[in-house]
């Protein structure tokens, strides 16, 4: 890249103190009034998590020796600064609204962007049991949008309105939503993360820009205001289909907690950007920051983009011209002119963050904010990284990264001793684990540990593999490089080297850079 060199360090090991039991409380005393900006204060942070961000910020904020103006921090959005997935409860509010601007003769070529074999069975979501291929699902889904199509048409991004109690008792309509958000999930479930992750948004097809961030607007201030609760939506057995009746359930609400925007904000008052990078859509992601407040309070967004053609997304993919977008301090958006040339979700939130912000700011991240593979590369490849918030989803298993930054996070403050200054000291990135309550409005809490939605017993990990990838960590008196570098890697139950019995690990040798391997230097 002009101007930058990439430069791929071999780390010394940093000594450990391998300490039993529970890990120190870091103390963290503000400075005096006269220099003083802002910290967290809320009591629903995790005591250890608090200290963390604010002795970041009294370490590397604008009041301290080590300032680079150039500072900034990147966070995920769903199931980090959101509590469940906004871009997952769009698809559901397309859906109730029926707002798409695809004609029913241009739909079955939609749904088949880029995706596998079309008459190959797949297993999942149809209430025989049985393997259905996706030309099966698609012959479904396409003649009950046409039948729909027909009777209530045309549709438009704005919904159907008025039309829509009419709409939801015709049984078509459940016929086609319920297929088509279970079909969201099976294309995840067999494809890769790259087919998988555009593929909703192709759902946008003959929207402009507008039109989507309009939509998912409405969708988030919808859903922000209601307590979380399952809803499941069955297709008609009256209905004659080639995959018969399928029944789907969905998570219903979201939120972003105070939490989040006092960090935020408090990260800017110290001069420190604050960055988006999202593997869902830029205008449902920009659309998000606004209903939720955090406009002011961050710089911008880099996050998933379909090509435009005459000013409206068409079903491919926009590796050339998806840029980041910047949040004016007037409320109004700035499309900027460096594209990511990525998608940003797993690896490519790392290339999305080189070709952008290391252009303009010619270092890496400074912290990093996550819940799940996706963020793992990002939170853990770059020099540059002092702090890396997981907010837990106590869903994660040591297949995903979330399970493992999880596990490291207890390590850390349990077992090395850890908190922000040791760890600083050490040359290691502090992780932290921050617990949430996923009912009733749903809010962060003063713990490390999880209540999960209909759940009464917090939690702080998924299942005891990951305690016993923890328990390796502390008997095998790990660095921290060791175990990330190892647990990243996917590894068969039965691979040789593997003393833990089970598999586990989600990406491989050939993509993952490694602990602490990025610098990014003008």
């Amino acid at each position: 890249m002009k101007g930058m060199k990439w430069i791929a360090l071999l780390l010394i090991a940093a000594t450990a103190l391998f300490v039993m039991g529970c890990g120190p409380t870091e103390r963290f005393d503000p400075p005096p009034p006269e220099v003083s900006h802002n910290y967290v204060v809320r009591d629903d942070w995790a005591d250890d998590v608090k200290a963390a961000i604010n002795s970041f910020i009294a370490n590397y904020g604008k009041n301290s020796g080590k300032y680079n103006p150039n500072s900034y921090v990147v966070s995920d959005f769903d199931n980090t600064c959101s509590i469940f997935d906004v871009e997952e409860q769009l698809a559901v509010y397309q859906l109730q609204e029926m707002a798409f601007e695809i004609a029913p003769d241009e739909l079955e070529d939609i749904l088949k962007t880029d995706i596998g074999d079309f008459s190959v069975p797949r297993e999942g979501y149809a209430k025989d049991e049985k393997a259905h291929s996706y030309q099966d699902w698609i012959d479904d889904i396409t003649a009950a949008y046409s039948a729909l199509y027909t009777k209530y048409g045309p549709f438009t991004a704005a919904g159907l309105g008025t039309k829509l109690t009419t709409v939801w008792a015709d049984p078509q309509w459940l016929e086609f939503a319920t297929k088509m958000r279970a079909m969201y999930d099976l294309v995840y479930d067999n494809e890769s993360a790259a087919v998988a992750y555009p593929w909703v948004l192709y759902w946008f097809t003959g929207m402009t820009e507008k039109e989507v961030y309009n939509l998912a607007r409405l969708s988030h201030q919808n859903y922000k205001a209601v307590e979380t609760s399952e809803v499941t939506w069955t297709s008609p057995e009256s209905i004659q289909s080639k995959v018969g009746q399928v029944e789907y359930t969905w998570t219903k609400g979201t939120q972003v907690s105070k939490n989040i925007n006092e960090m935020f904000e408090a990260f800017q008052d110290n001069g420190i950007k604050v960055w988006i990078c999202s593997a869902s859509a830029t205008d449902p992601i920009r659309a998000a920051v606004d209903v939720w407040g955090l406009h002011d309070k961050i710089t911008g967004v880099l996050a998933m983009t379909n090509k435009l053609e005459n000013g409206k997304y068409i079903n491919e993919y926009d590796y050339e011209l998806g840029c980041a977008w910047f949040a004016n301090p007037n409320g109004s958006w700035t499309k900027g002119d460096v594209p990511t040339k990525a998608q940003t979700q797993g690896a490519g939130k790392v290339y999305a963050i080189n070709n952008v912000l290391g252009s303009l700011y010619g270092c890496g991240p400074l912290a990093g904010f996550m819940d799940s593979t996706g963020d793992y590369d990002f939170c853990t490849v770059y020099s540059s990284l002092k702090l890396v918030i997981c907010f837990n989803r106590a869903s994660r298993k040591v297949t995903d990264g979330g399970g493992v930054i999880g596990e490291m996070a207890i390590y850390e403050r349990d077992t090395l001793g850890y908190n922000f200054a040791k760890a600083d000291a050490a040359g290691d990135t502090l992780y932290v684990l921050q617990g949430r309550d996923e009912n009733g409005m749903r809010t962060l809490r003063n713990s490390n540990k999880t209540l999960r939605y209909g759940k009464t017993e917090e939690k702080l990990f998924r299942d005891e593999n990951n305690e016993a990838q923890l328990q390796y960590m502390i008997d095998n008196k790990m660095t921290v490089k060791e175990a990330l570098d190892k647990f990243a890697i996917k590894t068969a139950a039965d691979a040789e080297g593997n003393d833990l019995g089970f598999k586990y690990g989600f990406t491989t040798k050939d993509t993952y850079l490694g602990y602490h391997k990025l610098t990014i230097s003008e």
